[in-house]
Order: C-alpha cells, then structure tokens, then sequence
C-alpha cells in the first residue's frame, strides 16, 4: 500500500497519465508513464537536443601521470579532450579525471559540473576549493572528475552561436519552441563523460553519481532523469526550476528565472511566467524520473531564494514512485533540522546553516550518503 504525502502545494499527480490512466504497478510506470514526464520536460522545460546522428563524438588522452605532483602520488590524474564534429564544424572541451592510485578494483566516481571559474575545479591544484574537494574525494576511495560549463555553452545569452551550438547553425535562424537549451546542452556534456568512463577499466561505470550546485544541480538532475547509466544525481542549492516545487514558491519563481536566464530553457518555458498551475509537471517529478536509483538534494538556512521548504517538498512529492517500485525514497514527512542529514532512503536530503553553496560539509554528507548506499548497496534498473 502506498502512503502518499500531504499535496501540499497542489502538484500534479505522479500516477496519472495523460490519457486518465492510473498507475498501479511498475510496468505502467516505466512503460507509459516516465517516458510521457520525460518528454514533457523536454518539451515544456529544458528543451530537446537536435538530431545527434550526424554528430561524431571522439576522445583524446592528451595527458596521464601519477606523480609525486599529483596529489602526493596517491591519484593518477587523466586530462581527456572530447571533440564532437558535424559537417565539417568542429567543437571540443576538456576535464581532468582524478583517479585514485594503487587499488585493485575499479572505483566508483563523482562528474561535478562547475558552473564557476578555473579557482573551483582547478586541475592543477594549485588552487584549493571546498566547491570540488578532490583530495578528499580521493582520499574517500572515489574517483572525480569536472569540467567547467563555459567550455561546453556559454552562461550569457548569446543566440545559441558558440561552443556547442554552432554545430548546428541551421538552429540560429529558424529555431523550434522545444529545442534545447544551455542546461540540456551541459548535461550532454556530462553523458560524453560517462561514455568514457565507460572505457576506463579503472573507474566503476555502474557507480558514478553527478554533482552540481545551484545551475548545475539543475543540471545534475535534468541529466540523470535523461540518463539512466548515472547511478545518483546531486542537487546542491537548485532552487526553482530545479529540485523545487514551482507552486507556491516562497523564493524564486518561473518569471524571475525565465526573465533572467531564458536561454537555460527552451521557449516554451515562458509559458509558465505567473502561470505555474499551468504546468503539466512539478519539479517533483524530475526527482521521481531517476527511481529506483539515487537522489541526494541539499538546501542552505540563509538562500531563501531557492525556497528550501520546496526543494524538500520535491523529495516528499517524489517518494511514492519509490514506494510503487518497493522501496523507501524519502521516508521523512517534514523538512529537517539544520545538520541533521536524512540518509536512510534512496532519495537522501540535507539542510545546512549557511548561504547559497557547495562546501566541505556538503561534501562530507554527500559521500556518506554514497558509502552507505552507491558503495554497498546493488540494484536492479527496472
């Protein structure tokens, strides 16, 4: 029997289908039900990558050491550039994967996708960052990797004619409603990651969780509903559009995000200016699509702009999918205390005192989290 949460700010339901069929069993989710939320955030929201099939996609090793100038010897570090080429345009960007050295069996690993500057993800560790602690990430037993969002889409709207999307110059001038936008693109990026990792024999391909803060937890988690090779998707400060309930929202609505920063969406977004009844979705159901794998979602006491009670409310909205397939997802029915992290089900949620941003504490939690259930614990995909 599943027990569903208090509707608090009037969601959609997660169980019933645009045809006004209920959702009783894990075939109807899986078959008819994810994959309709699944095209309508892609259609409504973050907007659809273009026809991919002419797009060939390559990766270079252009450096790999273990050295007593990499992290003391303790990780051999891996600099990889990935080209895409499409009729003769070409495209590529760059991230360093840190390893850890000297064990016998393949890691699992974190992607980050830094939506700052050099100083947060630096791959020379010259500069020390609570954002992308990889020393400790290493110490920790797993691999990570980050690349910066800059080198994949520019964050400033700019007419989709750079970085990614001049592989498709046709776009430029006659653009779709639903085509893509800056988030989909980055989380494109972090896919091209995986595939690599997939030929890794050092990393653990089946335990690799994606990380981002505030733009890139939207990221994080947009990309990980998309693909279902990610084994856990964190969501750090999201806020609106990301890991919040877009209803009543206490801090940031779809207007102030879809004024500011339209081109992370596609244009069809801009139908839910003051207008979020309207949706045929809530962003619980970006937490529900990634079931029955994981979700760590974080909220700070002083970003009132990401609304935390919503982002905490996304996990409690999310949990009956959970319970449809089985398992516990958020078994907590009311948003926690600050420091007092909720690692017991397979959606996992923290609230910490302090502002907007991805620190050593946040860190800590996240990879407890990933050692008591992506370390330990195996699971059947459907």
């Amino acid at each position: 029997m599943i027990e569903m949460p208090e509707n608090k700010r009037n969601v959609p339901s997660l169980f019933t289908c645009l045809d006004g069929t209920e959702v009783t069993d894990r075939e109807t989710w899986f078959e008819k039900r994810r994959p309709e939320i699944l095209e309508l955030f892609r259609k409504e929201e973050y907007g659809r990558l273009p026809d991919m099939s002419d797009v060939d996609v390559s990766f270079r090793v252009a450096d790999s050491r273990q050295s007593k100038d990499v992290m003391e010897g303790r990780a051999i570090r891996k600099t990889v550039e990935v080209e895409a080429v499409r009729k003769g345009i070409h495209f590529s960007f760059t991230f360093v994967v840190f390893i850890p050295a000297g064990l016998e069996k393949p890691v699992p690993a974190f992607i980050t996708i830094c939506n700052r500057g050099i100083r947060d993800s630096d791959p020379a560790r010259h500069f020390l960052s609570p954002f992308y602690p990889a020393e400790t990430i290493i110490s920790r037993g797993y691999a990570c990797a980050a690349f910066r969002t800059q080198e994949v889409a520019p964050d400033y709207d700019e007419g989709f004619s750079t970085g990614f999307h001049k592989l498709f110059p046709e776009y430029q001038e006659n653009r779709p409603d639903d085509a893509w936008g800056a988030l989909t693109v980055w989380a494109w990026a972090a896919s091209r990651i995986m595939d690599f990792f997939e030929s890794e024999p050092l990393i653990d391909e089946k335990r690799v969780a994606v990380v981002g803060h505030s733009r890139g937890g939207k990221t994080a988690l947009w990309c990980t509903a998309q693909d279902e090779r990610f084994a856990m998707a964190v969501s750090s400060c999201a806020g609106n559009s990301g890991d919040a309930i877009a209803r009543g929202s206490k801090g940031e609505t779809i207007r102030d995000i879809a004024n500011r920063f339209p081109y992370w969406f596609c244009r069809n977004y801009q139908k839910y200016k003051d207008n979020e009844e309207a949706l045929p979705f809530d962003q619980h159901m970006l937490l529900a699509l990634i079931a029955p794998r994981l979700v760590y979602t974080t909220s700070k006491t002083f970003d009132s702009w990401a609304d935390p009670a919503g982002q905490f409310e996304s996990c409690v909205q999310a949990d009956p999918v959970y319970q449809l397939l089985g398992l516990t997802g958020m078994p907590e029915r009311e948003k926690p205390l600050p420091e007092h992290p909720l690692h017991e089900g397979r959606i996992g949620h923290h609230h910490k005192t302090g502002n907007h941003d991805l620190d050593e504490y946040d860190w800590d939690c996240i990879m407890d989290y990933a050692d008591r259930h992506m370390q330990r614990e195996l699971w059947s995909d459907k």
